[in-house]
C-alpha cells in the first residue's frame, strides 16, 4: 500500500475514534441511568454536552488548524479523547460524566478539522474525494461498532470495562499518528482574506445549499424508524434495522462517490446527481404509501447523502482555500451540526401540528428542491491546486 494511503487509514481511524466517543453511551443508557439514579433528561443532557461542545469549538479550531501543524492538532485531540473518554469511565455521577462529554465534544473537533484539512492540503486534487470517502466510511465504522461493540463487551467486561474501550484506542492511536504522520505548513491567510471569502455571496449560498441539505437528510435519518412503527406497524428492532440500511448506504457509497468525483475531475456533478436523487426519493415518500417503495427510497436517500457529504466538505476546502481550508471545513461541519440539531424540533413540531408524516417528507422535498439554485452559483475552480496553498 502506497504511503498515501496508509495516511488515509490513519486519519479514517481518526473519525472511528470520534464517532464512537460521540455514540458510545446511546445503546447504553439504561444502565447509565440505573448506576447514577438518573432519569431520561439527564440522559439527553449526556448526549448533547458532547454536541453542545462540538459545535462550538469547530470554528476556533478550524481557525487555528489553518495555522498550527494539523498533526500537532490531531495528537492533542486524540489525548484529550482519551483522558475525557477515561475520566467518562471512572465518572460516580452524572455531572462528573457530563463534564467528561464536554472535554469529548471539544477533542472531537480538534480531532475532525485538522483530520479533513489534512487530507486537503496533503493529497492532490484528483485523489481527494476518493480519500474523503474512505474517511466518511470510518465515521460511519465508528457509529456502528459504538452501537454494537461497546453493549456487547459489556457482558465479559462489565459498564466501566466496555467505557475503557476509547480510551485504549486512542492510546494506541496517538502513537501511530505521532510515528507514521508528517506535519504540515501553515497557510497564514489574512484577515482580508478571510473576510472577503466569509462576506461573499459565493459563500453563504454554499452554505444554505449545505444547510437545507443536511436538514432534508436529518429529517429522514432521524424520524424513519417512528414512521415506520406508527404507520405501519413495525416493532423497534425491525423498524431499526431499516434505519440501519440507510446509514450502511451512506457508509458504502461514500468512497464510492469520492472516486467518481476525482474521476471526472469535478465536485459539483456528483453534488448535484446527489441532490437530484435526493428530491426523486422523498417526492416517492410523499406519494407513497406502499412499504417496499418507501423503504427503497429511504435507502437511497442515504446514497443521495453519500454523494453529497463527503463531497461538499472537501469542495468547501477546495473553493474557499481563500479563508484557510481549516475554516472552511469547521464552518462546513458547523453548518451540519445546526442542521442536525434543528431536525428534530422542526420535524416534532410538524408532526405534532399536521400528524402527518408525509408533511414532514414533504418539508424535506421542499429543502431539497429549494437547495439546488444555491449550487448552481457557486462556480467550481479548475485544474489542480498546490495544495501548499490550501
Amino acid at each position: 500500500m502506497s504511503g498515501n494511503w496508509q495516511t488515509v487509514l490513519i486519519l479514517a481511524a481518526n473519525l472511528v475514534l470520534h464517532n464512537i466517543q460521540r455514540f458510545a453511551p446511546v445503546s447504553l443508557f439504561e444502565e447509565l441511568r440505573a448506576i447514577w439514579n438518573s432519569d431520561y433528561t439527564g440522559m439527553g443532557m449526556l448526549f448533547g454536552a458532547h454536541l453542545m461542545a462540538y459545535a462550538v469549538t469547530l470554528v476556533p479550531v478550524g481557525m487555528l488548524a489553518d495555522r498550527v501543524d494539523n498533526k500537532r492538532l490531531m495528537m492533542m485531540g486524540v489525548l484529550l479523547s482519551l483522558a475525557s473518554s477515561l475520566f467518562f469511565a471512572i465518572s460516580p455521577d452524572l455531572n462528573r460524566a457530563i463534564l467528561a462529554r464536554l472535554g469529548l465534544g471539544a477533542s472531537g473537533a480538534l480531532i475532525y478539522v485538522p483530520t479533513v484539512r489534512y487530507l486537503v492540503s496533503t493529497f492532490e486534487k484528483k485523489k481527494r474525494a476518493s480519500a474523503m470517502g474512505c474517511l466518511e466510511f470510518g465515521a460511519g465504522l465508528g457509529y456502528t461498532l459504538a452501537l454494537a461493540t461497546l453493549p456487547g463487551a459489556m457482558g465479559p467486561l462489565g459498564l466501566r470495562g466496555a467505557f475503557l474501550i476509547p480510551p485504549a484506542m486512542a492510546a494506541v492511536l496517538v502513537a501511530v499518528i505521532a510515528l507514521k504522520l508528517r506535519s504540515t505548513r501553515s497557510t497564514r491567510r489574512s484577515i482580508d482574506q478571510k473576510r472577503a471569502v466569509l462576506t461573499s455571496w459565493v459563500f453563504w449560498a454554499f452554505f444554505i445549499f449545505n444547510f437545507l441539505g443536511m436538514l432534508a437528510g436529518y429529517a429522514v435519518s432521524g424520524w424513519l424508524p417512528t414512521y415506520l412503527r406508527r404507520d405501519f406497524g413495525y416493532g423497534a428492532v425491525d423498524a431499526g434495522l431499516v434505519a440501519a440500511l440507510v446509514s450502511g448506504a451512506l457508509m458504502v457509497f461514500s468512497p464510492l462517490a469520492g472516486v467518481v468525483s476525482d474521476r471526472l475531475g469535478a465536485r459539483k456533478p456528483v453534488l448535484l446527481a446527489g441532490s437530484a436523487l435526493a428530491v426523486g426519493c422523498l417526492a416517492a415518500m410523499v406519494m407513497s404509501r406502499d412499504i417496499r417503495v418507501v423503504i427503497i427510497a429511504a435507502v437511497l436517500v442515504g446514497v443521495s447523502k453519500a454523494l453529497t457529504i463527503p463531497v461538499a466538505m472537501i469542495f468547501a476546502g477546495e473553493i474557499f482555500a481563500n479563508a484557510g481550508a481549516g475554516l472552511a471545513v469547521a464552518l462546513t461541519a458547523t453548518t451540519g451540526q445546526i442542521a442536525s440539531s434543528l431536525s428534530g424540533p422542526l420535524c416534532g413540531y410538524i408532526l405534532d401540528l399536521t400528524r402527518s408524516f408525509i408533511m414532514v417528507w414533504a418539508v424535506a422535498l421542499a429543502c431539497s428542491v429549494a437547495k439546488i439554485p444555491f449550487l448552481m452559483v457557486v462556480r467550481e475552480k479548475k485544474g489542480v491546486e498546490d495544495s501548499r496553498k490550501l
